[in-house]
Order: structure tokens, then sequence, then C-alpha cells
């Protein structure tokens, strides 16, 4: 959290399952079945993204850091344009 203030940014709320428990004066905890729908959806639209790509190459197998190179690339244009 530091890290993002000395950037410049204001954090308002940090949502996190169980895990970070020891965060807890910080952070949002959910419980073991709830979602946080914002990062849901952003994983889902990921996963499109990738899968869409990966549907419009001419290979039939494709080498596991081309499918890493394709997720980071994704994740960089969907956060390089506000929603």
């Amino acid at each position: 959290m530091r890290l993002y203030v000395a950037g410049g940014f204001q954090v308002n709320s940090i949502h996190m399952d169980g895990q970070f428990e020891g965060a807890r004066p910080w952070i949002n905890i959910t419980s073991r079945d709830e979602h946080v729908l914002e990062a849901e959806r952003y994983i889902h639209t990921v996963k499109e993204q990738v899968r869409f790509i990966y549907n419009t190459l001419p290979f039939q197998k494709l080498p596991a850091r081309m499918t890493v190179e394709m997720a980071y690339s994704t994740v960089f244009w969907l956060n390089s344009f506000p929603n």
C-alpha cells in the first residue's frame, strides 16, 4: 500500500480473500464463498481476450511462454485505457 501512495495514488479500499487475514486493518476480507465482482469480471475479460487471440493464430499448439505472453499483452492493453 505504501508503494501505491508513494506513486501518487489514493487507496480507498482493497478487497482480498482470507489468505491476507494478517493485514486486516487495511483491507476488506471476503468470506470463503463471497466473490469480488470487479475482480471476477476482469479475470473473465482477460480469459476471453486470450482465447480470442489463441483462436486467431494459425498454430495447433503453442509453447507455454507464448501463452504467458498473450496474457501479459492482454493485461497490458486492458490497463492502458480507462474502462
